[in-house]
């Protein structure tokens, strides 16, 4: 490592402070919802908390060893990348903030060389500005892809909620169930509700199940299959399975598909499938 180096990485690290105060007065009138210095005592204290760490590991880019930096700072990158995600803060508010602090650094950068008594060359400094835009370009490389990342399987884990709540096994009498379908049936869905459905009849211990497809507004070969698997898994756990509500639209894509529902009950809707096996339903609760 060059002397240069070391005195510049030191005058830096001696800056932080006013580093920081320059990047607090940039936030001070901010419109962001979270990176603002008139928010909540707690999140400004998480801001300053962050921007003198993201520094800290940023400078060292004149003195560590390459692997040991990058593995430092992406370290530091996922776990600010998660919390931001987790507190719905947009990207680009972070990246905006990002480019500021890096604007900030460059001009200590620059106050440095004026103020030093070294001989420095013009390669020199724009090595310097090159390491920085190096260190700064891989902290949002991996932040993006961390947020991004996060992000995802959150939205993951949130469609895997809806899906259970958009396919609930209710209970209307003893031994018997309703599984009221609702929207398109993707593969992913068709899983969830095979394994759900199964789960639930098992527990509640139902001997037949109601499975109405009256607010299902496409049906095509794999979800066909799907709602013969369904069936076919329900009689080997000793449940039997009942269709209603197959819109006319829905029946005629499933015979163009060759799909032969003969083998499997089937009404016109709930309420007549109900009466049909001598429960006294009202039909309203099933219109």
């Amino acid at each position: 490592m060059e002397p240069c180096m070391q005195s510049l990485y030191t005058y830096l690290n001696n800056q932080l402070v006013d580093m920081r105060k320059d990047w607090l007065n940039t936030i001070e009138n901010s419109s962001s919802n979270f990176y603002s210095i008139n928010k909540s005592t707690e999140n400004l204290d998480e801001l300053v908390t962050a921007h003198k760490v993201l520094l800290e590991n940023v400078i060292k880019v004149f003195i560590e060893d390459e692997a040991v930096y990058t593995a430092n700072i992406s370290k530091w990158a996922v776990r600010v990348a998660e919390k931001r995600a987790k507190d719905l803060v947009p990207i680009l508010e972070s990246i905006e903030q990002l480019n500021t602090i890096k604007a900030i650094l460059v001009s200590y950068v620059e106050k440095f060389s004026k103020e030093s008594t070294d001989q420095l060359t013009v390669t020199t400094l724009f090595e310097w500005i090159r390491l920085i835009h190096y260190a700064f370009d891989l902290f949002g490389n991996i932040f993006i892809g961390s947020y991004d990342e996060y992000k995802f399987q959150q939205l993951i884990a949130q469609q895997e909620i809806i899906y259970e709540l958009s396919s609930p096994v209710i209970p209307i009498t003893k031994g018997i169930g309703v599984l009221p379908l609702i929207g398109d049936i993707d593969t992913k869905r068709a899983q969830l509700i095979m394994e759900n459905t199964l789960k639930e009849c098992n527990e509640k211990r139902f001997n037949q199940l109601f499975i109405d497809l009256s607010g299902v507004p496409l049906i095509d070969t794999m979800v066909a299959h799907q709602i013969f698997q369904v069936i076919h898994a329900l009689r080997l756990i000793g449940v039997k399975g009942y269709l209603s509500g197959l819109r006319p639209e829905v029946a005629q894509t499933a015979i163009q598909l060759g799909v032969d529902f003969s083998q499997i009950p089937i009404f016109n809707n709930l309420a007549s499938a109900l009466e049909r096996i001598g429960l006294m339903v009202d039909e309203a609760k099933y219109v």
